[in-house]
């Protein structure tokens, strides 16, 4: 624990060196609500129906996917980021000598960024509040813990390019083709069931789909069935053989950069 509180102050001490890219981060992300509140409004009378099962709001709806689209770089791209940037410093290697191991490790590393999207993302949705999002505010703490789920349920495509970083010195495209499919399959800004038969059936792949339905119901409904429990289920279910071929990447990627010496001639 003493050694992710040491390596958090460290990523505090470097973003706190530019705080005018903070606050403007911070501010950009409450700015942005404005539009979406005007444009959701106009759209209220023709989403109305279509998102019901959902949310009956659609402010609400595009809110609770915005927030929790701000969380998916955290799983998908964090750890490559961090690292790369670790690998390049020539910190890397001497973190991996330390007692903390490497889970702990990798926690340090991101611990401050982890941080930073749950302020940012409670600063969004306060912003929302105040423009009159329909959110049931008692239940955010069971909505924070479905929240963290689908984080964990995309950590093993971070875990992949980490691997990726380690073998070939590059993430690749999986972090921003994650994020992009998500976006675009995952329910962010319309309800999957809207979209074409085929693409559905794209969808029902796309982890994002089933958390995001779920934590919309939990957040928006105000009578909540057993609906948004089997989604999670589903998700969680799908992520464990994702965390098998994850870890097992991350770990024989690791191991081969030990014995081959990459990761001190980076």
């Amino acid at each position: 624990m003493l050694g992710i509180l040491g390596l958090f102050r460290a990523g505090w001490l470097t973003a706190a060196s530019y705080r005018v890219r903070m606050i403007v981060s911070v501010l950009g992300m409450m700015l942005a609500v404005v539009p979406l509140f005007f444009v959701s409004r106009a759209m209220q009378p023709l989403m109305q129906q279509t998102i019901r099962n959902e949310s009956p709001q659609y402010f609400g709806f595009l809110l609770i996917g915005m927030t929790c689209m701000t969380f998916l770089p955290l799983a998908v791209a964090s750890v490559p980021n961090a690292v790369n940037s670790a690998i390049n410093t020539g910190t890397f290697e001497s973190l991996l000598e330390t007692p903390m191991g490497i889970g702990a490790a990798l926690a340090g590393l991101v611990s401050y960024e982890v941080v930073f999207v749950v302020l940012r993302s409670l600063f969004l949705m306060l912003a929302g509040a105040v423009l009159g999002a329909a959110i049931v505010w008692t239940r955010v703490p069971l909505a924070f813990v479905i929240l963290c789920l689908i984080v964990a349920a995309h950590i093993p495509f971070g875990l992949i390019a980490a691997a990726g970083v380690l073998a070939f010195r590059t993430a690749g495209p999986l972090p921003q083709g994650v994020l992009v499919l998500s976006g675009l399959l995952g329910g962010v800004y319309y309800p999957t069931h809207v979209i074409p038969g085929w693409l559905e059936t794209v969808a029902n792949f796309v982890p994002l789909s089933y958390g995001l339905r779920a934590l919309r119901q939990v957040l928006t409904l105000a009578q909540v069935d057993t609906q948004p429990w089997r989604d999670v289920g589903v998700m969680m279910l799908a992520s464990i053989p994702l965390w098998v071929i994850g870890g097992g990447a991350f770990a024989i990627a690791l191991r081969r950069a030990q014995q081959n010496g990459n990761l001190s001639r980076y």
